[in-house]
């Protein structure tokens, strides 16, 4: 078959240099590519979760189904009862799981002369927002399983999975009945926190939408003391929550690019089960004699004197969302929650002036 603007021939017996065409057995299982500073530096993901080898084909993990054990030798706790004696024999079992990466890419057009010319540096700090740009896509295809320039769902990652995925909710109430003064926010941590221990998972960091930030801040016990005391620190990147790091970063609400987002402010959970990783680096590619489509429209980039830049890279993540909770804002009054509000108020009001 022909695959996506492939010249002829371009048929399975004589085709032209494409990957689609090869099988899993000719593609490197360990090929790993080096991190842009800039894309890491931009990611949420890169700097919570872990960095596995990734290859273009299926990457295939082993995982442990049966763990060996030990048992006591003998019969007792003298030596007679000891030596000698038969010891156990104990197995194991391994299953595996499997995923396969995406290619994340972007191309940005300049006018020869605005590369010349460089007004205000504005051209020279491209390459620097797309290094950023691969770092938004890469955190909000692992957070919500999205593309950042269209909003719209990423296809074919069913074996990926994804942090918001989880099925493990609290809502960040305002109020707690078992919190009668003062903010109810580190019982909620609290709760969110035994839903990941009851997986026998370990809770080792959080991730903070910047915009919860002033809540952490301004929550206070009954003695209006911080709840998460210390020196606050607004520049900083990453702080400490009930002793555990926390990160910050917009993929956590999904509020990047063209996505609106969710009512998602935290995410808590074992970040050792959210892997990524990279088959090939992440690279700039510049063209002055290309052209570009978009749509119906071709663009000449010769014939119109314009740069085009181009990133791309070959990036695959394994996320489980069983080891993840997800802690979400109340969703907002609909108009026939305030007509019930109302009703009730009304009620209250005639009840107690009967009384």
């Amino acid at each position: 078959m022909a695959f996506q603007n492939e010249l002829p021939p371009n048929t399975a017996a004589r085709h032209q240099g494409r990957m689609a065409y090869l099988d899993d057995r000719f593609l490197p299982r360990t090929v790993l590519g080096p991190l842009w500073e800039q894309a890491q530096e931009s990611s949420l993901v890169m700097r919570l979760g872990q960095r596995v080898p990734v290859s273009y084909g299926e990457t295939v993990m082993p995982v442990s189904a049966v763990e060996p054990e030990v048992g006591q030798v003998g019969t007792g706790t003298s030596f007679a009862e000891r030596e000698g004696h038969v010891k156990p024999v104990t197995g194991v079992a391994w299953g595996h799981t499997s995923f396969a990466p995406i290619k994340l890419a972007g191309i940005i057009t300049v006018s020869e002369e605005f590369s010349n010319i460089d007004p205000q540096g504005l051209n020279s700090t491209l390459q620097t927002k797309l290094a950023n740009a691969i770092g938004r896509g890469v955190d909000l295809a692992v957070f919500h399983g999205r593309r950042p320039d269209t909003g719209g769902e990423l296809l074919g990652i069913e074996q990926n999975g994804f942090v918001a995925k989880t099925t493990k909710k609290i809502e960040l109430a305002d109020k707690d009945p078992r919190v009668p003064a003062g903010s109810p926010l580190r019982q909620q941590l609290i709760d969110g926190w035994e839903l990941v221990a009851n997986e026998r998972l370990n809770m080792n960091a959080w991730a903070v939408d910047p915009l919860f930030r002033p809540k952490l801040v301004a929550a206070m016990d009954p003695q209006g003391r911080a709840l998460f005391g210390g020196e606050v620190d607004l520049a900083a990147q990453r702080s400490s929550l009930l002793g555990l790091p926390a990160e910050y970063g917009r993929a956590v609400s999904g509020q990047v690019g063209t996505y609106a987002g969710d009512r998602c402010r935290i995410f808590g959970g074992d970040w050792s089960r959210c892997l990524f990783g990279f088959a090939d680096a992440v690279r700039i590619k510049k063209s002055t004699e290309g052209v570009v489509t978009v749509g119906d429209q071709t663009v000449n980039l010769w014939q119109t004197n314009q740069v085009a830049l181009l990133i791309e890279v070959t990036f695959g993540w394994l996320v489980d969302p069983r080891a993840f909770v997800k802690f979400e804002l109340p969703a907002p009054a609909t108009a026939a929650d305030s007509e019930d509000s109302t009703t009730t108020s009304s009620s209250r009001s005639r009840r107690s002036t009967a009384a």
